[in-house]
């Protein structure tokens, strides 16, 4: 059985992609990264399904994109994100980032929702993963979906009273949403185009869609990958690897555009109290505009 396929072509503009980087997925480099990420026990069950597969970059000098051309087939990332994954571990690290990042995402969530200006609004968390974003803020003000594949986590999301779409039911929820959550998700996607076409037919008009992910411009740009590790272009895991300026092309083809500064500016007004957070959650949101992959859309 092949556990993986090609993927040769842009995800943003369809052309043939050039390679930057390529090595075997037995070289010793990346056994070390996988022994070493996984563990010596998860890493011997799946190593039978990297031979005679590289890892190997390729790259859209038009779109400054890059992204994994070999990408593991439907059970194999099943397999990676339900069993090669720790799950326990998993949870746990969601639960201290959580424990963590509580009054900071809190403050998140009260800028929404005063954003809005309405008695409650729908939240989507798009890939929510363990869903604790979701639960961090005042609850009484909006009602928490959560789009989630990872059977487990789905498990854990119903439990914890979020209400999980999936294929079968997505279509109730056409026009639906106020604001829509895609963090650290676009990356590990094999259709990334697909998600976007669904989230595009989900958010209400005015909807606010936040994207972020890992900011590969160093890669991208530099073209050089000096040693794999977790990041931008982690091997298996994170198939895709934008810079700021290839998210804003890629997005703008689906029709969405970033917000503006005085979007951002206001949308902070709106929320602004004398303390830390707020001050520090506002430069966050300028900075963030200038600089990141962390980008705040709507639709045009």
């Amino acid at each position: 059985m092949v556990d993986f396929y090609q993927s040769p072509r842009c995800k943003i503009c369809n052309k043939n992609g050039e390679s930057i980087y390529s090595k075997s997925f037995n070289n010793e480099v990346l056994k070390l990264f996988f022994t070493t990420y996984y563990g010596e026990t998860k890493y011997k069950n799946f190593k039978n399904k990297l031979e005679a597969t590289n890892y190997e970059l390729l790259k859209c000098k038009d779109c400054k994109f890059v992204w994994q051309k070999n990408i593991p087939n439907k059970n194999f990332s099943i397999d990676l994100y339900e069993n090669i994954i720790d799950n326990e571990q998993s949870l746990q690290k969601s639960k201290l980032k959580y424990h963590n990042q509580k009054k900071n995402n809190n403050k998140e969530i009260n800028k929404i929702i005063r954003n809005f200006n309405k008695e409650k609004i729908n939240i989507l968390d798009f890939g929510a993963g363990w869903g604790h974003w979701l639960i961090s803020g005042p609850s009484s003000f909006y009602d928490s979906y959560a789009f989630e594949l990872s059977p487990s986590r789905k498990l854990f999301l119903t439990s914890s009273g979020i209400k999980v779409l999936n294929f079968d039911n997505i279509s109730r929820y056409e026009e639906f949403f106020h604001y829509i959550r895609l963090d650290q998700v676009l990356e590990h996607l094999d259709e990334p185009n697909d998600a976007l076409k669904i989230i595009k037919k989900l958010g209400k008009k005015n909807c606010i869609f936040y994207i972020s992910v890992p900011d590969g411009n160093e890669i991208i740009e530099k073209e050089n990958v000096l040693f794999v590790k977790k990041g931008p272009v982690q091997p298996l895991e994170h198939l895709n690897c934008f810079s700021k300026y290839s998210l804003k092309k890629f997005l703008n083809i689906h029709g969405f555009r970033p917000l503006n500064l005085k979007e951002i500016i206001m949308m902070n007004i709106k929320d602004f109290r004398l303390d830390t957070i707020s001050f520090k959650s506002f430069i966050q949101d300028i900075k963030s505009y200038f600089f990141s992959t962390s980008i705040k859309f709507k639709l045009k």
